[in-house]
């Protein structure tokens, strides 16, 4: 077998296993779905040609963990499917590895992006202050509404499980409030992560599916925002 055809083959397994990586692990799908909006904003945003290397220094880091911890894993799960405190040990220090790089690429992402939606995000609130404060009480009621009618008409109970979370239709109802209100990226990028943190809470408390949170997570953005474009026209 020649070097070139050795080569070749090599590139193929490697593609082979960031495949499978990509198939049978959640956690490498949404990194990959995270990386593709992210590059997708710095494109839009029009990023400097530094700031683009930067972040996808940080995107190429965390992808490099996670498939490096899944490797690590596998082979762990091969060598001793059983319970072993040290086995436990080496899968806790590597999934910490992956969480230590994707904080760092948050908080990288953070500074690279600030700069650059600041002004806008203070010039679309300026516009937004014109809206009554009542009004946007109202919008929470009617998304609470809109969960009610659409569970009854699902014949599900409201406070627990359904064809859309009720929950996450409110903390994202709430979030694009606190957008609203706080006057400040920061304080919304907060309340974008606690209504992300509900969200995943009822997945993970098997209340509801993935999909049932986000139908209630885009209904609670859905109705806000479309209250605010009413009142803007």
């Amino acid at each position: 077998m020649s070097k070139t055809s050795s080569f070749i083959e090599s590139v193929d397994l490697a593609i082979q296993g960031i495949i499978s990586a990509f198939k049978s692990e959640r956690n490498f799908k949404l990194d990959i779905f995270f990386a593709g909006i992210v590059i997708l904003c710095g494109i839009l945003l029009n990023l400097t040609r530094m700031e683009l290397i930067i972040l996808f220094f940080a995107i190429t880091l965390v992808l490099f963990t996670e498939l490096f911890n899944t490797a690590i894993e596998k082979l762990l799960d091969v060598v001793n499917d059983k319970f072993d405190p040290k086995i436990k040990f080496v899968k806790d220090v590597s999934a910490g590895a992956v969480l230590v790089t994707v904080i760092a690429s948050v908080v990288i992402g953070y500074l690279v992006f600030y700069p650059h939606l600041d002004l806008p995000f203070r010039i679309t609130l300026r516009t937004l202050r014109s809206i009554p404060y009542h009004l946007i009480v109202g919008g929470i009621i009617l998304v609470i509404i809109a969960v009610v009618i659409i569970k009854s008409l699902a014949g599900d109970r409201f406070l627990r499980g359904g064809i859309v979370s009720g929950h996450s239709a409110v903390a994202f109802s709430l979030a694009v409030v606190i957008i609203y209100l706080s006057n400040s990226l920061v304080i919304s990028i907060l309340g974008i992560i606690l209504a992300l943190m509900v969200a995943q809470s009822r997945v993970e408390g098997k209340i509801h599916s993935l999909r049932e949170v986000i139908l209630g997570s885009f209904l609670g953005i859905i109705v806000m925002l479309t209250i605010f474009k009413l009142l803007l026209r």
